[in-house]
């Protein structure tokens, strides 16, 4: 079995945080997919889930990490993200902290 390691320095204080994060994350994200919920998010119920401003989510529509969906009506235009889209998102993140 081959075997890399890479050893980071890092405060106690941030790791600390970050491993809250990403359980809190993995919790809410089970929750989620526990319950019969809609299949789209609101950017407000995204940015909920990923624990980011309204300025991270739009950072992460701009890069091409997630793909909104606009939905028109004859009185407003409302912004969707399939759930599965911050599915593996979020996966995919903790995957790259991961290794």
């Amino acid at each position: 079995m081959d075997t890399n390691i890479a050893v980071i320095t890092v405060p106690l204080d941030e790791w600390t945080e970050l491993k809250s994060q990403i359980k809190s994350i993995a919790k809410g994200l089970l929750e989620i997919k526990g319950k019969e919920k809609s299949e789209f998010l609101t950017p407000k119920e995204v940015c909920e889930l990923l624990k980011c401003s309204r300025n991270t989510f739009q950072t992460y529509i701009d890069k091409g990490f997630l793909e909104p969906m606009r939905m028109n009506t004859k009185k407003y235009s409302k912004v969707l993200v399939k759930r599965s889209d911050v599915d593996y998102f979020l996966q995919s993140r903790l995957e790259s902290i991961s290794n």
